[in-house]
């Protein structure tokens, strides 16, 4: 075999080595080209306008362009929006106090008022490309919320309440898919937590006004969430099941001590003790110390963060021997223990 052979043998053992890595950095190129391209038209499908979708009012609202400006009349939109790595424009206020576990995001929103007599001239002046309400609230001026913009009105109680405005509002934002992980995501927890062997508990959940005690039924979201974690509400079910919106009912402390359950929820919006009386120090939730006061998010337990944080520190407070306390709640929103006013 010549000089000149072997020359054009590994000439042709170069040009193949060199064609084979050429191959292997067009396929690469090709598989990097077709991910980018499949995340660029599911980003473009994601994010479609104009959009119409449907609240709980049963009304079509169109869309015409991404909101840049949020209106959040109630903390479950501003809640989303975080979810969704964005932020509301303006939030309102329960009993004049911004939500803590949201953190210091709120300090850098339009304060719009009381969440049950919203401040429309605040509202009108921010522009909002879109506003989030609850429908109770917001009810008796839908009318002046629509001349101001499009306006999302929603129910808000029970779980699929949640996860229904969580995918109308995902929608109007340009991003169902996430909207839809979202609830996926929280789906998953339920079911890790009521997978697990847990030790049954009583529990009742409170919301005091006015120093009465309102006691909520099973259907409240936040009392579902219990179910997985094998707490079961002693006060039950509704006595008026067609009306979703009678989520709680006072209850007299004498039912409360007749009840007596393991573990004691309560939400109180004014700053201070709860007012003292006799029955309490006769529950043994509060001998035991598992008599826990609340944030606001437990009565308002819609939006993505809140549940997953519920779920959480509930989690920890009905078994703190199987689960830590969530340590991405922030100081002010956590539960601590009730204390009570001396006569």
């Amino acid at each position: 075999m010549g000089s000149a052979e072997l020359l054009t043998s590994a000439q042709w053992v170069n040009l193949v080595t060199s064609l084979f890595r050429k191959e292997t950095l067009m396929r690469r190129f090709i598989s990097l080209f077709c991910v980018c391209l499949i995340t660029l038209l599911s980003h473009s499908a994601n994010a479609k306008f104009p959009v119409t979708v449907k609240d709980d009012r049963n009304k079509l609202v169109t869309i015409n362009s991404a909101p840049n400006k949020v209106a959040a009349v109630s903390v479950f939109g501003a809640d989303l929006l975080n979810a969704l790595g964005m932020q509301a424009a303006g939030i309102s206020t329960l009993n004049h106090q911004l939500s803590p576990y949201l953190g210091d995001q709120t300090k850098h929103m339009v304060d719009l008022g009381e969440i049950h007599e919203t401040n429309l001239e605040v509202l009108t002046a921010l522009k909002p490309d879109l506003t989030i309400g609850l429908r109770t609230y917001t009810e008796p001026f839908e009318t002046k919320f629509e001349e101001i913009g499009p306006f999302l009105a929603f129910d808000l109680v029970t779980k699929s309440d949640s996860d229904r405005a969580i995918i109308s509002t995902a929608k109007a934002l340009g991003k169902s898919t996430e909207g839809t992980e979202l609830n996926h995501a929280f789906n998953a927890q339920l079911k890790h937590y009521a997978s697990k062997p847990l030790k049954a508990q009583s529990v009742v959940f409170l919301w005091h006004w006015s120093d009465v005690p309102y006691a909520f039924f099973d259907h409240h979201f936040t009392v579902e969430m219990m179910t997985a974690l094998n707490a079961k509400n002693s006060v039950g079910a509704s006595p008026q099941p067609n009306l979703k919106k009678f989520d709680s009912a006072p209850i007299s402390m004498e039912s409360l001590l007749e009840l007596n359950p393991d573990v004691i929820i309560s939400f109180k919006g004014e700053p201070g003790p709860f007012k003292s009386h006799p029955v309490w120090q006769q529950l043994k939730a509060v001998k035991n110390g598992r008599a826990f006061r609340v944030a606001d998010h437990y009565v308002m337990p819609h939006g993505p963060i809140a549940r997953n944080l519920i779920l959480k520190e509930l989690a920890h407070l009905f078994h703190p021997d199987k689960f830590a306390r969530p340590n991405s709640l922030v100081k002010e929103a956590r539960a601590t223990q009730m204390q009570f006013s001396h006569l």
